[in-house]
């Protein structure tokens, strides 16, 4: 069989949970079969890079869309597919602009597939604009995917929903890498001086739909019952600075810790006692199914799909400061192990790589 050569529209190589999750299915894939190679328009984010390219993938960089530079960047993509005739699917898993390259992929031949991973656009102008834009996918596009049904159906219409050529790929993960280990939790708590602390951890991006600035008060107000506790923040973004003057302000810089660009958040689950996502919208988010997967409880907006909840570990509270500070505040549950719960919910990278790897040699025929 000749092998089926696939770019990978990614937009950055972060640390975040939709990019963790797309590395990992790439690595569980057969190289023999499937040759999966990445686009980024945001460079500078740059966290997986190393280890896409010590998978053998190649990083192609194209400009970022600010709408004043459309011309630059229609020539970057058609000059990148005419400089690369071996490929033949094009996976985007950026939606903003898709429709601007999607269009060009398809002249030089290129299956398509469209991803979606959220559920909003957040507010603004910005969203307007993106809205206009991602309208087109859903006639464009050869394939659809969700990461969950919701998110496919608020993309994509619900006539596509209804499609042949639409699929819910679950958010999956390394289950080994994630399980409940206690030997990881004492060296991790023993490097970062923790003895009877709850510990309490955010992981995702550090912009508005991950909603830090609640977060921050929140934990202030719950500081005041419980002084010695902390919260560790895993991410980083555009609202760094943002967080910072937050946390400045709010005086309880002892008892945050931010850590940026890290490649150990399995081992950071262990470390934390809850897992928290005050998110004003999420798609079907990976860092949850990984914070399910340590075994941690999980405390969630009620703005986050409940689909997430395959363990019973996820509880869902509206975004008011006195339900979450309620809520943080009672006593521990028993940790425990849920790999298998985890694995026959489909959240297990081995068995996705398997079905996106047959799709793209089905569309790459």
């Amino acid at each position: 069989m000749e092998k089926v050569y696939v770019l990978e529209m990614i937009a950055a190589l972060n640390f975040g949970g939709s990019q963790a999750m797309i590395v990992n299915l790439v690595k569980a894939m057969n190289n023999n079969n499937v040759q999966c190679d990445f686009i980024v328009d945001h460079p500078e984010y740059d966290g997986l890079r190393k280890i896409v390219e010590d998978l053998g993938c190649k990083v192609y960089e194209v400009p970022a869309f600010k709408v004043t530079n459309i011309g630059e960047v229609k020539k970057a993509w058609n000059d990148l597919f005419e400089t690369h005739p071996e490929y033949k699917v094009l996976h985007s898993h950026s939606r903003s602009y898709a429709s601007i390259y999607i269009p060009i992929a398809k002249k030089h031949g290129l299956k398509t597939i469209i991803h979606s991973h959220n559920t909003s656009n957040g507010k603004g102008l910005s969203s307007v604009l993106k809205a206009l834009l991602q309208y087109p996918l859903r006639k464009q596009a050869d394939y659809f995917i969700g990461c969950s049904l919701e998110a496919g159906r608020w993309l994509f219409g619900e006539e596509v929903i209804k499609q042949d050529n639409f699929s819910v790929l679950n958010n999956a993960i390394d289950t080994d890498k994630f399980t409940y280990n206690y030997e990881i939790r004492e060296k991790y708590r023993r490097q970062f001086n923790l003895k009877d602390e709850k510990v309490f951890i955010q992981v995702g991006r550090l912009d508005d739909q991950k909603n830090h600035v609640f977060m921050l008060d929140t934990f202030k107000e719950y500081l005041k019952s419980n002084p010695s506790d902390k919260l560790f923040i895993v991410g980083n973004g555009v609202n760094r600075e943002k967080i910072d003057e937050k946390i400045e302000k709010l005086g309880i810089g002892k008892n945050i810790v931010i850590l940026e660009k890290r490649n150990d958040v399995n081992c950071l689950l262990q470390m934390a006692d809850v897992f928290v996502m005050p998110s004003l919208f999420e798609g079907l988010s990976v860092a949850a199914i990984e914070a399910q997967a340590s075994g941690i409880s999980c405390i969630m907006s009620d703005k986050v799909n409940n689909d997430v909840n395959i363990t019973g570990l996820c509880r869902f509270i509206p975004l008011y400061v006195n339900r979450w500070v309620e809520e943080m505040s009672k006593p521990l549950e028993l940790r425990r192990k849920t790999k298998k719960e985890i694995v026959e919910h489909g959240f297990d990278v081995k068995t996705t790589a398997k079905w996106l790897e047959d799709l793209y040699i089905e569309l790459g025929k």
